[in-house]
């Protein structure tokens, strides 16, 4: 241990002027380990909140979706499925419609995304398989001896007041569907809840209905959507495998990855932890000021101490490194304790999830945390850096006490 350091750690430990001093150095490293430990806590849950939207997000939606243009036929989507599985990034392909509809249960009414799938297929895509709680996805298979059977998500089952078996009817404005007195009648068909799927994202448990592609494209007919749910080997190059799929696909068709579909909510979540850091960083620098002060005050108290190193022969360096020492070890101490405190609360929220969350608000029920070592690395350097420019100022005004002013004066 070099002397400098010696002498910090006793200045340090020396009582001085009674609880006052002792107070303001609780203060400083405080100061330091509340902010830390907030900042660590709060990037966490932002982390936590872009993964678990992410990971539900991509639970029932393709990484990329080949959109068809309206006008060309559905019937070229297995050619169109043989041309893109050799783009490199491809893993798997399924076809799939989408449209609008409303819903009529016994008591309630309500529209609703309706989206055909061919599940074999679409569980190589996405892992919406996992998603059902009761059930079946045989229940989707086509059977002209009984009713088509449709999967609603959980809080549409409810919203419905409908359950397994229940029967449903869906209505459809599909061109092709008769006219009437008063002009185009809506295609009506008759379903039965064949089964309920929970994604844990509330949008898509309370606003879609999934059933078999032929059964979709029966009821909306040249009204809906129809294209292909692609996955790719590599989830952060979507957008680049999108713009080789639509190159190879053509004017027929167009590509958008899960980053465009999904782009505002993800910019404003990376926004929001931005400006969160930028918040909590201020309270490091509010303590910061605290470690100013503790050090001033330091040495003006051991104005004659400086005094005799300096008549001993220590130089201004080594005068500065003492102060230097000093305030490190004020800022070292305050974030390694914040960093062990907002870890061990990161750990606890993750385990417990005791704090809940309104589904409808915030797509998720519980607090999400997701502890980044990047993130905690950062914060260390930036902590540490703080704190040992703040400890600058304080060491080289007492580096400059002329040792002669300081023993008379002292």
């Amino acid at each position: 241990m070099s002397f400098e350091l010696a002498i910090a750690l006793r200045y340090l430990k020396a009582t001085r002027h009674g609880i006052f001093a002792f107070v303001t150095t609780l203060i400083a490293i405080g100061g330091v380990t509340l902010g830390v430990a907030a900042l660590i806590i709060t990037l966490s849950v932002m982390n936590g909140f872009k993964s678990d939207i992410q990971e539900k997000t991509l639970g029932i939606q393709p990484h990329i979706l080949l959109l068809l243009n309206e006008k060309i036929s559905p019937l070229t989507l297995p050619s169109m499925q043989d041309q893109i599985k050799n783009v490199k990034g491809v893993v798997a392909s399924s076809p799939f419609a989408l449209g609008q509809v409303l819903l009529k249960s016994n008591r309630m009414t309500q529209g609703v995304v309706f989206r055909g799938i061919v599940p074999d297929l679409e569980f190589k895509v996405t892992q919406v398989e996992k998603s059902l709680i009761s059930g079946s996805w045989k229940s989707l298979e086509v059977n002209e001896t009984i009713p088509p059977r449709i999967i609603l998500g959980k809080e549409l089952a409810r919203n419905l007041a409908v359950n397994l078996g229940s029967e449903i009817l869906a209505f459809s404005s599909s061109e092709s569907a008769p006219l009437g007195a008063l002009g185009s009648m809506p295609k009506i068909v008759r379903y039965e809840v064949g089964g309920i799927f929970q994604s844990g994202m509330y949008e898509y448990d309370a606003n879609m209905a999934i059933t078999s592609i032929h059964t979709a494209e029966n009821l909306l007919g040249p009204a809906g959507s129809f294209g292909l749910g692609i996955r790719t080997d590599d989830l952060e190059n979507a957008d680049t495998i999108a713009k080789k799929i639509a190159e190879v696909a053509g004017p027929k068709f167009w590509a958008r990855s899960w980053q465009s579909m999904n782009r505002n909510l993800f910019e404003a979540l990376k926004l929001e932890k931005a400006v969160m850091a930028i918040i909590l960083t201020m309270i490091v620098l509010v303590a910061s000021f605290t470690i100013i002060s503790n050090l001033i005050l330091m040495s003006i108290e051991k104005t004659k101490e400086i005094g005799i190193l300096k008549a001993l022969g220590a130089s201004q360096l080594s005068i500065r490194r003492i102060f230097l020492n000093a305030g490190m070890i004020l800022g070292f101490t305050g974030t390694f304790l914040g960093t062990f405190l907002g870890v061990i609360a990161c750990i606890i929220l993750g385990k417990t999830g005791w704090i809940k969350l309104p589904q409808d608000v915030y797509y998720i029920d519980t607090l999400p945390i997701k502890i980044s070592a990047l993130d905690i690395s950062i914060v260390l350097v930036a902590s540490i850096l703080i704190t040992v420019i703040s400890s600058i100022y304080p060491a080289s005004r007492a580096a400059k006490i002329n040792p002669v002013d300081a023993i008379r004066y002292g």
